[in-house]
């Protein structure tokens, strides 16, 4: 049996690269950066006495608009790294030579990011010299696979120069603005000093210190590196730590609301090298209403170098920065109520979401929210303490039956604002409360019965009723109820109330659509119930049921059904509208007689 080795075609393997594995060019620069840094993390390792923080450097020069080099003074490369680690794809530099795992104080872990310089430059040109060597060389490669390397006669310093020719097309990608640019981009929070020469000017990008070093206990410093980061002003921030991941940062409050389907872009760097400025998967999904600058130190990173994978510590990091901004509130809303309380004016929808998600944050935040019912805006708490039945429904139903509840002085909570019922349900649930919507709960105990003399004298007038309603199809009650100034009440229950719909959208569609709106309505037609009760405390109603004048008191009937469609806030069908005009006009014309 024969062995034999796999061959890399490597123009193909930069195709791989360009097209599919990194989204840009840009990100050679992000390449060239990482392995400065980690060179000089390496020589801090294995020099006594080196310290990075304040002898490590990269300089960046640029000539003619077309040659870049990136030098910095780490650790170099002897000739035999120089062939296992540059001409080996896949192999890294930051490998442990015992395990084979790549070490974590290293940014780079795939051996495969100074291809990425194919991308901009027909040609990669490095000259290296290692602490441990007295010689430095040379090594071109091209991006057919080939190679040369050559002994340097000149002494030059420990550490590695890499140069680049922007080939055709690729110009743009080596100009001193998209240089600089991409370097503040990928390196502004690097920890050491990033040197930039166009030839002019020579001047340090990036600042020397990081912003939650120095700022840990200086609010208005991170503020101000948040406005300088995101180019917008914020509510608020607050320092983010996981121990899992050796994640830090600083979490920014929006000072304006978001949907709950905006995924916020936060700057996500791994050993202070920007990783990606999407961000997703790293916070909570209810954290909505925060932007982040989020560092770690020892999470893995995807090949693309643009996320992390998703794994355990992944997972509990997001779980311990969700711990912060969690904790964060609730400290506030214990110890600074004002700030609190303008939090969650613009953040409620965002806080109603957390607290349907989390046990702990429905406990904190329940008692602050806000729900709109008949005795005006109430906060949780409130509700809680009010000692009344909660009762709630929807919109639509809310329109029908608040005037009723208004004016009778009992509570209604209008449960068609997002989240409100599963809130109050929930709330319900934890403290042992009586939560019903009005589908469980007997409307007519809102309405009174009328006693043996006036139900007797309504007879006529409800046998008139039902005859000019029968087009309509609800059923007539006779009752008495508060407020006395309404002279009837509407009400449709939920199928009812979908049949209406329905029925609707069949007058205005086509005959197709129709057909199927009227197959899907028999599913409901049994089971809706729709009722006008007329009130006999008001006095239009009283002097009505009086009248023995059939065909006028339908009319006034007619009138009065279609009074209490719009009161009821609904849609009216069927001309409804017109035939009511028609009814006043046909009183009008016929004399309206006042028949004792």
């Amino acid at each position: 049996m024969e062995n034999y080795r796999f061959q890399v075609n490597l123009g193909g393997m930069i195709e791989i690269l360009s097209d599919h594995l990194y989204s840009s060019p840009d990100v050679y620069i992000r390449e060239l950066l990482q392995n400065g840094v980690d060179a000089i993390v390496a020589r801090e390792k294995a020099e006594p006495g080196f310290v990075g923080s304040e002898q490590g450097r990269i300089l960046v020069d640029i000539k003619n608009m077309r040659r870049l080099s990136f030098r910095d003074n780490g650790i170099g490369l002897t000739r035999d790294e120089i062939h296992r680690f540059l001409a080996v794809i896949g192999e890294s530099s930051k490998r442990d030579l015992e395990s084979g795992k790549i070490l974590s104080d290293y940014i780079g872990r795939f051996g495969i990011g100074l291809l990425s310089c194919f991308m901009v430059s027909d040609e990669i040109r490095i000259r290296t010299r290692s602490i441990h060597d007295a010689k430095g060389y040379e090594w071109i490669g091209k991006p057919d696979g080939t190679y040369e390397l050559n002994a340097l006669e000149e002494e030059i310093p420990c550490g590695t120069e890499i140069s680049l020719t922007a080939k055709e097309g690729a110009e743009r990608f080596l100009s001193c603005e998209t240089v600089e640019e991409l370097i503040l981009h990928y390196g502004l929070i690097l920890p050491y000093p990033i040197l930039m020469n166009d030839g002019q000017n020579k001047k340090r990008l990036n600042p020397v210190t990081l912003p939650w070093n120095e700022a840990q206990n200086d609010k208005s410093a991170l503020m101000l590196f948040g406005q300088m980061m995101f180019k917008e002003q914020f509510l608020d921030c607050v320092p983010l730590r996981s121990t899992t991941g050796s994640v830090e940062g600083v979490a920014y409050f929006l000072p304006y609301s978001v949907q709950a389907s905006v995924k916020q872009k936060h700057m996500v760097y791994l050993k202070n090298m920007l990783l990606t400025e999407n961000g997703e998967g790293i916070l909570p999904d209810w954290a909505i209403f925060v932007r982040c600058i989020i560092n770690a130190k020892d999470l893995r990173p995807t090949a693309s170098r643009e996320g992390f994978y998703l794994d355990d510590d992944l997972r509990e990091v997001k779980a311990e920065l969700g711990e912060c901004i969690a904790s964060y509130l609730k400290d506030m809303a214990k110890r600074n109520k004002e700030a609190f309380r303008q939090f969650m004016d613009i953040h409620e929808l965002a806080v109603r979401s957390m607290a349907i998600a989390d046990d702990e944050l429905f406990h904190l935040f329940i008692d602050e929210l806000t729900f709109v019912t008949t005795k005006g805006e109430m906060t949780g708490l409130e509700l809680r303490l009010s000692n009344e039945p909660l009762r709630f429904c929807g919109m639509r139903e809310y329109r029908q039956l608040s005037q009723i509840f208004v004016s009778q002085g009992q509570l209604l909570i209008n449960c068609g604002y997002v989240y409100s019922q599963d809130l109050l349900k929930r709330m319900g649930d934890c403290f042992g409360l009586d939560v019903q919507s009005v589908d469980s709960y007997d409307v007519e105990e809102l309405l009174h019965e009328v006693n043996l003399e006036e139900a007797e004298l309504a007879v006529p007038f409800l046998r008139a009723a039902e005859k000019a309603l029968a087009e309509y199809d609800c059923a007539v009650e006779m009752k008495q109820f508060i407020p006395a100034n309404l002279p009837a009440f509407y009400y449709l229950d939920q199928n009812a109330l979908l049949c209406r719909d329905i029925a609707q959208a069949m007058d205005t569609g086509n005959d197709v659509f129709a057909g199927m709106l009227g197959n899907f309505m028999q599913e409901f037609e049994d089971k809706k119930a729709s009722t006008i009760y007329f009130n006999m405390r008001n006095p239009l109603i009283r002097k009505l049921v009086k009248k023995s004048d059939e065909a006028s008191l339908k009319d006034i009937i007619v009138i009065i059904y279609v009074q209490t469609l719009l009161i009821g806030g609904f849609t009216l069908r069927n001309n409804e509208l017109g035939i009511m005009n028609n009814k006043l006009l046909a009183l009008l014309e016929g004399g309206l007689c006042d028949d004792e």
